[in-house]
């Protein structure tokens, strides 16, 4: 279970900024599908940015994959002298020259009914990490935090006192530019097999703005998971989207006189990934009046491929996961989207959803709580700055968030000139 996160000077995010899950307001009504009880606390299963285009609503949502994909996999996915990706805040001379700075707090259970609080810190340049930490609690309230390990910018790692197996071996094996969690974990240490289990598990990655064609990934699960595929269907045809009998997935491998022409690199890592070597066309079979159509994936709906794409994480909530989706309601009608959040707080588990959206009926729909709702602008300087409406004094429990978010309590809205506008255009006024 995520607790918070936190990230400074990463993309348009300068200062550090915090998006917790920990529950800062109490209401019976919604307590038990709303709220993850664990170690005393009680732990949210949404968050939800509103803000306005260019804000930074996206920004910390790539923010947060960029640094648990690094955390997770930098040693696999990371060539020995390869860059660490990392983008700084560019916006000002001082940032665009420091390193990058992430820090997760979460949940793991080492044994049934009995979660430790552990707390990771990264801070990262273009090159190498600068510092990285892992401290470790049994008891949010009660225990001091143990240390398991803390690397500084030389390489050289201290670690706690309970830590025993190869730590040589992992501290010699750890490159500049990967994370002592990732080598440790690739090193087969029992403690960090296990941390890199439940957090490559949890992590489902991000849902973007569906696209004009269907992910790999999307289409691979259809075309491997019979079980998966009828779920697929059945929820298409139960959101009233088409008449859809069948989805059939159509593979073919990438032409050899088509990867001559690749690059030494890509060739061999498509030997390395054969999978990466094949492309998969989707047809959707639709059936009207006992007869079947097949239509290629290029002639659906957007709204079809956009449920298409949200189908994986609503069918992963029982699998402990953590889900990041932009822009949720992307071509959808807003019962769905509504439907979508009702299902996911339902039947989920201990399964939590981090989205962003530009739906304002959301806000007064019911289904979020104060706590829940995140506001996103910018400052005049270009960064970007977080906060929840409860962090906002004398909010009116019977005032309509809607109402107040576009009346500017929040700020988060587009300041747009439309003078400006007109003038560029040459528009004249609609008499």
């Amino acid at each position: 279970m995520i607790v918070e996160f936190s990230i400074a000077n990463t993309f348009s995010i300068k200062d550090r900024q915090t998006i917790s899950f920990e529950a800062a307001t109490e209401d019976a009504r919604n307590e038990s599908q709303h709220c993850i009880p664990i170690d005393g606390r009680r732990i949210l299963k949404i968050a939800c940015l509103y803000g306005a285009n260019a804000s930074g609503k996206t920004n910390i949502l790539t923010a947060l994959r960029f640094y648990m994909y690094f955390a997770i996999d930098s040693f696999t996915e990371l060539k020995p002298n390869e860059s660490t990706h990392f983008v700084p805040f560019r916006f000002d001379e001082k940032t665009a020259h420091e390193a990058g700075e992430f820090n997760l707090v979460f949940y793991m259970y080492e044994e049934a009914e009995k979660p430790l609080l552990y707390d990771y810190s990264l801070r990262l340049s273009d090159t190498k990490v600068i510092y990285e930490k892992l401290t470790v609690k049994a008891r949010a309230a009660k225990a001091a935090a143990k240390l398991v390990y803390e690397r500084n910018a030389d390489g050289s790692v201290i670690w706690g006192a309970g830590i025993n197996g190869a730590k040589k071996v992992i501290a010699a094996m750890t490159r500049p530019n990967c994370s002592v969690l990732s080598t440790a974990a690739q090193a087969q240490h029992p403690l960090f097999l296990k941390l890199y289990e439940n957090l490559s598990k949890r992590f489902h990655g991000m849902v973007a703005p569906v696209s004009d064609q269907l992910s790999t990934f999307t289409l691979k699960r259809i075309e491997d998971d019979a079980a998966y595929k009828e779920k697929v269907i059945g929820m298409f045809n139960a959101s009233d989207i088409g008449q859809i009998s069948d989805i059939r997935i159509e593979t073919h491998a990438i032409p050899q006189e088509f990867m001559q022409h690749m690059s030494a690199e890509m060739q061999d890592e498509l030997v390395r990934n054969p999978e990466r070597a094949k492309t998969r066309r989707a047809l959707f079979v639709h059936k009207y009046a006992d007869k079947e159509y097949e239509l290629p994936v290029g002639y659906e709906s957007a709204g079809t491929l956009r449920m298409l794409e949200l189908i994986a994480p609503l069918s992963d909530v029982m699998q402990h996961a953590f889900i990041l989706i932009d822009e949720l309601e992307m071509s959808l009608h807003e019962e769905l989207v509504e439907t979508f959040l009702r299902l996911f707080l339902e039947a989920s588990d201990d399964s939590q959803l981090l989205f962003t959206t530009q739906d304002q009926d959301l806000l007064d729909s019911g289904l979020l709580r104060d706590d829940e709702i995140w506001f996103c602008y910018k400052t005049d300087g270009g960064n970007s700055i977080y906060n929840a409406i409860t962090d906002y004094a004398e909010i009116n429990p019977s005032s309509s968030r809607k109402k107040l978010y576009q009346a500017g309590k929040f700020g988060a809205l587009p300041v747009v000139d439309v003078s400006q506008l007109m003038g560029l255009f040459s528009a004249k006024k609609n008499r």
